[in-house]
């Protein structure tokens, strides 16, 4: 009997409770309007051979120190784009990033990724890998930066000097 009462308590207070808003939050927050890369970095990943999860390759991630970082932005007179440029420098051999490997790494295989102005997303334009996957580096690649309002900029980044 407690049952039947304990369910049909629920069910009713299920009709009557109001739910989730389903409107009018839009007119509450800010459109932020900002479409900036604010900071920059790289890394390059390896399989580890002499290491296994599960049967699995173990990934490494080593950071590649990055310097000398200029943002540019179109603000500038005749500027189109905006960019970053940056130096890279691939450390020193050591742990589980042995020199064998060390020597395999270049501007055509590490990843790039980046902070971004408050609840804006990114985009990789034409044939840049996108942020987070290895790519090449050896030239200059393009990204678009979209702010939450929809005001897209379109950035370019490129690495000034890679050093080994």
């Amino acid at each position: 009997m407690r049952t039947i009462f304990f369910i049909l308590v629920l069910l009713l207070s299920s009709l009557c409770l109001p739910s989730c808003l389903k409107s009018g939050l839009d007119d509450n927050l800010p459109r932020f309007s900002d479409a900036f890369m604010t900071d920059v970095f790289m890394e390059y990943r390896f399989e580890d051979p002499s290491a296994t999860s599960g049967g699995s390759p173990v990934v490494r991630i080593v950071s590649l120190p990055v310097s000398g970082k200029q943002f540019k932005r179109r603000e500038t007179t005749g500027s189109t784009v905006d960019s970053a440029v940056f130096n890279v420098t691939v450390p020193a051999a050591s742990g589980t990033f042995i020199a064998a490997e060390r020597a395999k790494v270049s501007q055509s295989n590490i990843v790039f990724y980046c902070n971004i102005s408050t609840a804006a997303s990114m985009q990789a334009a034409g044939e840049s890998p996108r942020p987070g996957v290895p790519g090449d580096f050896s030239q200059a690649r393009t990204y678009t930066v979209t702010a939450a309002n929809g005001t897209p900029r379109t950035w370019v980044v490129r690495i000034a000097s890679f050093t080994k």
